[in-house]
């Protein structure tokens, strides 16, 4: 099956402002984004970066998503992009956690039912 690592990573990068970092670490079967971006809400930590999103995309979505056509897959990425902005919109990034403390992190599962039609 193709790598759509960088492709997914890309989707993501484009939705995001205020220095976004987004990984795409490999060697598991679902494919998982890390997301952060810098906050501008504390003065005090001008580099002061969001709770870490989790994306992550099951294996049977991938596949579906690679068997499709160019037309399908187009849809699949407009759909999983109003997803993700729907998900950033109740998403609160702010954290109280000391510095060189990671914050609690969140995770947003992607099966078939959210990539694929």
């Amino acid at each position: 099956m193709k790598d759509f690592s960088n492709h997914f990573r890309e989707l993501v990068m484009r939705q995001l402002s205020d220095d976004p970092r987004v990984l795409v670490p490999r060697g598991a079967q679902d494919m998982m984004i890390l997301v952060t971006w810098r906050l501008t809400s504390d003065s005090f930590r001008p580099n002061k970066r969001s709770r870490m999103i989790r994306i992550v995309i099951s294996q049977d979505a991938l596949e579906y998503y690679a068997r499709g056509s160019d037309d399908s897959r187009l849809t699949s990425d407009a759909r999983f992009v109003t997803w993700f902005n729907e998900q950033l919109s109740t998403f609160d990034p702010n954290h109280e956690s000391p510095l060189g403390v990671e914050p609690p992190a969140v995770t947003w599962p992607v099966g078939t039912s959210i990539l694929n039609v």
